[in-house]
């Protein structure tokens, strides 16, 4: 099985008891971001990005952002 990294976002919302809008009024992050990182839209996280979250949550370590989960590996055809 392959493996993909995760945001946390939805466990630490629900932590928080924030919604998505609270994010974007906490952060420097429009709510198509907070959306697209909600969604697991997003391919990759810029630094500042992951800064806006880091303060937001208060977090100290990146495992409490982040979770790794086994995935099932797809063979597409073409």
């Amino acid at each position: 099985m392959a493996k993909e990294v995760k945001l946390r976002l939805r466990v630490l919302l629900a932590e928080k008891e924030w919604e998505q809008k609270d994010l974007v009024e906490r952060t420097n992050l429009t709510n198509r971001a907070v959306s697209d990182l909600f969604n697991d839209k997003t391919k990759s996280y810029t630094k500042a990005t992951l800064n806006e979250l880091v303060q937001a949550f208060e977090v100290t370590d990146m495992n409490e952002l982040f979770k790794i989960v086994e995935t099932k590996d797809v063979i597409e055809d073409r």
